[in-house]
């Protein structure tokens, strides 16, 4: 497996290579190879279902992102929402606490201030400016901001590396995430050019790193 890990960052890097250097032909044909290499890297017998289901919606959100239309740009919202929340689900388990007993832990309330302070501060500079798309942007970006804020608890509950390095890895997914949608709606234009899949692309590495080592160590 450390060859097809070795493989989906090379991949990788030519696809954010091709990104800065405005490689059209490059990118369009590394894009779709990405989170295929992931499941790959990802996949054993003992391997839970749930990330690879999340894995695949992550797949169609990056093809409906290669459109420029509103419609693709939508599909792609709901994609990775499907993602976001398979996210969710596997990383509230991991806490083993039920959903309703999260928000009473007084660990919660640190990340609840960190990621709410991000909803607040983002639908606020884009609110304005999302017309008909306003419902399902707010409806992630709180999906986001719950995916931090519970990864965060995880991380306070069970410090390891493992946790700051799951931790991280959404982090990196709200900022990459972020950039699309500031991108899309506050800018109008491509401000932040590579830099949405040089956060991306290990994002994704990092979060399907931490169930990958679960499944084939569960004890750990």
């Amino acid at each position: 497996m450390k060859r097809v890990a070795y493989l989906f960052w090379i991949i990788g890097i030519l696809h954010v290579f091709g990104q800065y250097t405005n490689q059209e032909l490059l990118t369009t044909y590394t894009k779709p190879l990405i989170i295929p290499l992931l499941a790959v890297f990802y996949y054993n017998k003992q391997a839970g279902k749930l990330f690879l289901i999340a894995l695949g919606c992550s797949w169609l959100g990056d093809l409906f992102l290669m459109g420029e239309s509103r419609l693709f740009f939508l599909l792609g919202i709901f994609s990775f929402w499907g993602a976001q929340l398979c996210y969710l689900y596997l990383i509230v388990k991991e806490i083993q606490l039920p959903f309703k007993k999260l928000f009473l832990s007084k660990e919660i309330l640190l990340p609840l201030i960190l990621f709410g302070s991000y909803f607040v501060g983002t639908m606020s500079l884009l609110g304005t400016k999302l017309g008909m798309l306003s419902f399902p942007v707010s409806g992630y970006a709180l999906t986001l901001a719950t995916i931090g804020a519970v990864s965060m608890l995880l991380w306070r509950k069970k410090k390891s590396s493992k946790t700051l390095a799951l931790l991280f890895g959404v982090v990196l997914f709200i900022v990459s995430d972020s950039m699309i949608a500031f991108n899309t709606f506050y800018f109008q234009e491509n401000i932040f050019g590579f830099w949405i899949m040089a956060t991306y692309i290990p994002a994704q590495f990092l979060i399907c790193n931490y169930f990958r080592k679960k499944y084939l160590n569960p004890n750990t």
